[in-house]
């Protein structure tokens, strides 16, 4: 399975338990199958072993299922399950290096169950339900949550991939599967930015909209991957462009350079180093559309508006 990104630059529909199941199914066949069987019974055990009660799935489900749920008759947590022991165990890794700052606290976890208990963001609203509707408002809180997060020192050792191996895949699309044109395009600037990166840290690597919560005191992050890499690349998962803006391609390309630029002043970034990027990403997420038997429709769409200002 690949790292549940969503395209860069977008701001997607929410998931629910359909969408959980058509993709587990997809990616996983028969192993994705009897696992979804095996939820019902699983949640029981789990919520035997972690003393839970008032379990209630979100409705934004796309990969994990998620429950919200109450620990010793008053403690708000989440219960995550996965069907990939790898992402499970590379988020665990992510969120023990965050501890807290800036994301939410790792509570407890069964790796045998593949499933974490997780701190419970309250109200827990998300960045996206505000945007674009208050833009600055949800750049001050991305800027923010994203320092916390960079703040956190690099390891001496770190346990984390770099970048470049999620980017290998781009070098390994298959010809006609994404326009030629775009595609070397992302090549040659994924490997500039490679090149000329400066400090680096670990990343959340998947920040957008809707992995930041409201938790009442403070906006925090949900769902890290674990990557290192430089802040423009972190930056770039940020959702530039709604859906229901997509009007014409000036107008896209006009909000696009406007609301890079206002983010890059915000949080302290290269604003080109960002707007190249988000092209970048777009066509990685497309590379893992396309592995995952995903529509790269929107990604694909997304990165030839772009391609002319990036």
């Amino acid at each position: 399975m690949k790292r549940n990104k969503h395209p860069a630059g977008m701001n997607k529909k929410p998931g629910s338990m359909a969408k959980l199941t058509e993709n587990i199914s997809r990616i996983f066949r028969d192993q994705g199958k009897a696992w979804l069987a095996s939820l019902p019974d699983l949640v029981r055990q789990l919520s035997i072993h972690w003393d839970l009660g008032q379990l209630a799935p979100v409705d934004n489900m796309t990969f994990n299922y998620v429950l919200k749920a109450v620990r010793h008759g008053n403690i708000p947590v989440i219960l995550k399950i996965s069907c990939d022991e790898k992402s499970l165990s590379s988020e665990i890794a992510a969120l023990r290096y965050f501890h807290g700052r800036g994301c939410v606290r790792l509570v407890d976890e069964d790796i045998s169950s593949h499933a974490m208990l997780l701190q419970q963001a309250i109200p827990g609203i998300t960045l996206k339900s505000l945007y674009p509707a208050q833009i600055e408002l949800v750049m001050d809180q991305y800027a923010a949550t994203m320092n916390k997060l960079l703040a956190n020192p690099l390891p001496q050792h770190p346990q984390f991939d770099a970048i470049d191996v999620w980017l290998k895949v781009i070098d390994t699309m298959k010809s006609g599967s994404v326009q030629e044109h775009l595609l070397q395009k992302a090549i040659i600037l994924k490997n500039e930015l490679l090149r000329s990166m400066g400090q680096q840290y670990v990343l959340h690597g998947d920040l957008h909209h809707d992995n930041i919560l409201d938790n009442t005191e403070e906006w925090i992050a949900i769902d890290p991957k674990g990557i290192i890499g430089d802040a423009e690349f972190e930056a770039a998962a940020f959702d530039f462009i709604h859906a229901s803006e997509m009007q014409n391609e000036n107008h896209v390309r006009n909000l696009f350079m406007t609301r890079t630029s206002l983010l890059a002043q915000k949080a302290n970034l290269n604003p080109h180093r960002l707007r190249q990027w988000t092209f970048v990403r777009l066509v990685l997420s497309a590379a893992w559309s396309l592995e995952d038997d995903c529509d790269p429709g929107w990604a694909i769409r997304m990165a030839e508006m772009l391609a002319l200002v990036v």
